[in-house]
């Protein structure tokens, strides 16, 4: 009896273990792959995600630089050879209606208003506020089935102008990593986005996964959060089961003969002792097949990371490196062996050094995620830029593992960035240079002039002389115009750039310095264009178009546009137009130049009231009056008023920006296109500039 009921113990306590063992392989087998799963499906998200921005960000950044391109299917193709992931390449206007898509067929959703759409005005409202890129969905598409669309606004003057996209399909994801979500006899798949205003699930295929909550892994990234389900379709019957219920049979088998054969116990001793070394190879088996399978993990991890186009290194929990892949060794110079442990310290500058490893400390003790930039330098002396990241690893019980992190090439930033400050610095030297040249060249022509009105007797003998240095001035002018208005559209478009942060973030203060370095070379651009329109005008270059146009619109066009300037003064504009539609013949956007000029001459010298803009057509005549409240002219310098380079309160205490060319050149536009205009004025109580055009 003692016998039989010792053996029932000891072999009942023996297989229950083994069981138990078989049952947690088990277990834990299946948790493997549904992560490796997860894993696999995240990594190939973020690399979507990677790519997408990559590729709607230089297409935005063409359509920025140089206009919405007339060969954009070309351009499309080639974006959409170099990623299988992608579907279609869309291009939104400011106003956001669809204008182009490659590939047409199956997308003829040209004219379609993502604003007004209420699933994709949300995403594209949300683009616009953070002035970055924002992949969102689900989006039924116009050629069937769902997919993700990833959106970049594009800014052309610091203005909203549109949005460039690449659209894919869920399918062709899917079927980048071989899963038929429809046909899996393994697994159901569900992809979701949470919607950051109410926090409800968005799900991408037609699955209803409430009852799957616990299966749900948040994927965070920059612009929200996405959840992933991979759900097993049916458990089957854990063999650690099977081991528990044979292993009680034979417990009880094997204690019913030892109580049955008291006598035979050295016989039944050998049978348990069989029966254990089985045991004891099954559990050994399942362990070396659980190792094969941890193995095969850690080597698709490898070569995931090996051929990844940057640096990727792992640390353990105390931040001694566990690996580093292909990238990592190609920036520092080291091997895999001399980057273990602390020897990836030997990589950095020795200048970053100190300052590296201090933030890294600090971000562990702090439970925070690293950022650093830093530099590399190999064992020739070669220097690497790089902006770096690492997080946390843990495992499903939430214990720490060690960490992760990357490494991104940023030395032609850095490099770029360098060039541009020298570029701004050579730049401002040359500027002053001009400017001193044009100040120089400015009096020497004031002086001339002087002289021609005071010697009005010997103009006819100095008439050869005064006209062949009008010549020599206008070329010189319009050379040096040339020279100093194409660095200066380089100025204000990097500028631009920089201040889109495409190079990377801006502090305030560099924000502020970078806007008014804009803004001090369009004031300057505007000051060049003037010096060249004198130019071609005094040299006879000038071409005006004559086309019929309405002069109404193209004055009220004219009004909105400088509205804002007198705003900012308190000025009231206010028009007297004989008819609503006038139309005539002439050069509309020389027109409009005068209009901007006269128009804008009457705000600057006026500080408030009103400015009266009078239109009146008679004997095919159209006449124009420009009527202010403001500083006035003195009789004495209205025969000065037209003359080029001559601003009225000169000198050193002149209160007023310009050139002094903007009544000069609209003088000569205006008999350019076959009129005439004239000027009174009284002291501190106003003037009026009117011009007369012929109708046809």
């Amino acid at each position: 009896m003692v016998a039989g009921f010792s053996t029932f113990i000891i072999l009942l306590s023996i297989s229950q273990y083994i069981a138990y063992q078989k049952y947690l392989i088990n277990e834990n087998d299946q948790k493997k792959e549904i992560d490796n799963q997860v894993n696999l499906i995240k990594e190939k998200l973020q690399a979507l995600v990677m790519y997408s921005y990559s590729t709607t960000k230089t297409l935005g950044y063409i359509v920025e630089r140089n206009g919405i391109p007339p060969d954009f299917d070309s351009i499309a193709i080639k974006l959409l050879d170099k990623q299988e992931y992608f579907d279609a390449v869309q291009l939104v206007d400011g106003d956001g209606f669809i204008t182009h898509v490659y590939p047409l067929k199956g997308n003829e959703v040209i004219g379609f208003n993502i604003m007004k759409s209420a699933t994709a005005s949300s995403g594209a409202l949300a683009t616009i506020e953070r002035k970055d890129f924002f992949i969102a969905g689900p989006v039924h598409l116009k050629q069937g089935g769902v997919g993700i669309i990833s959106r970049h606004p594009i800014f052309i003057d610091d203005k909203f102008a549109g949005f460039s996209a690449v659209i894919t399909k869920l399918s062709t994801f899917f079927e980048d990593l071989n899963i038929d979500t429809s046909g899996d006899n393994q697994f159901i798949y569900q992809l979701s986005r949470v919607n950051f205003e109410t926090g409800e699930e968005n799900y991408f295929l037609e699955h209803d996964m409430s009852a799957f909550k616990d299966f749900a892994v948040p994927i965070k990234l920059s612009f929200g959060e996405w959840k992933l389900y991979v759900v097993p379709i049916k458990k089957g019957l854990n063999t650690g089961i099977w081991f528990e219920l044979i292993g009680f049979i034979l417990t009880v088998l094997f204690s019913w003969g030892a109580w049955y054969f008291t006598g035979q116990s050295e016989r039944i001793s050998k049978l348990i002792n069989v029966k254990l070394v089985e045991q004891e190879s099954q559990l050994s088996t399942l362990h070396k097949t659980s190792k094969a399978q941890i193995e095969k993990s850690e080597l698709l991890y490898r070569s995931l990371t090996s051929n990844a186009p940057v640096a990727i290194f792992n640390t353990n929990e105390f931040g001694a490196c566990t690996y580093v892949n292909e990238e990592w060794m190609k920036f520092s110079g080291m091997s895999f062996s001399e980057a273990m442990g602390v020897g990836y310290q030997n990589a950095i500058h020795p200048d970053d050094k100190e300052r590296v490893l201090n933030e890294w400390q600090e971000s562990i003790v702090s439970d925070t995620e690293f950022k650093s930039e830093l530099r590399f330098q190999d064992k020739l002396g070669n220097i690497t830029f790089l902006a770096a990241k690492a997080t946390k690893l843990i495992d499903a019980n939430n214990n720490l593992l060690g960490y992760i992190g990357i490494a991104l090439d940023i030395t032609e930033r850095i490099d770029t960035e360098k060039e541009l400050l020298l570029y701004k610095t050579d730049l401002e030297k040359l500027v002053s240079l001009r400017t001193e040249e044009l100040n120089d060249s400015k009096e020497a022509l004031l002086n001339l002039l002087e002289d021609l009105n005071s010697q009005s007797v010997e103009l006819e003998k100095e008439k050869v002389k005064a006209q062949s240095a009008d010549l020599m001035k206008s070329a010189f002018l319009a050379t040096m115009s040339h020279e100093l208005r194409t660095p200066m559209n380089s100025i204000i478009g990097f500028t631009s750039i920089l201040l889109q942060e495409y190079a990377g973030p801006l502090n305030e203060e560099q924000a502020k310095q970078l806007a008014m370095v804009k803004n001090s070379g369009q004031h300057l651009l505007n000051l060049i264009n003037d010096i060249l329109d004198i130019s071609k005008i005094e040299a006879g270059e000038l071409v005006v178009s004559m086309v019929e146009f309405d002069y109404v619109k193209t004055l009220t066009n004219t009004i909105d546009f400088i509205v804002p300037q007198a705003s900012k003064k308190g000025i009231e504009i206010k028009t007297e137009i004989s008819e609503k539609v006038i139309k005539i013949k002439s050069d509309k956007r020389r027109v409009e130049q005068i209009l901007l000029n006269l128009i804008s001459n009457a705000i600057k010298f006026s500080n408030n009231g009103t400015i009266l803009i009078k239109v009146d057509s008679r004997d095919n005549t159209l006449v124009t009056q420009v009527i202010d409240e403001g500083i006035g002219i003195s009789n004495s310098d209205l025969n000065k008023l037209f003359m080029p380079f001559i601003q009225l309160d000169g000198g050193l205490t002149r209160s007023h920006e310009g050139t002094g060319l903007g009544l000069a050149i609209s003088k000569n536009l205006v008999e350019k296109l076959g009129g005439t205009i004239s000027a009174k004025s009284e002291v501190n109580k106003g003037s009026t500039f009117t011009f007369s055009l012929p109708i046809k």
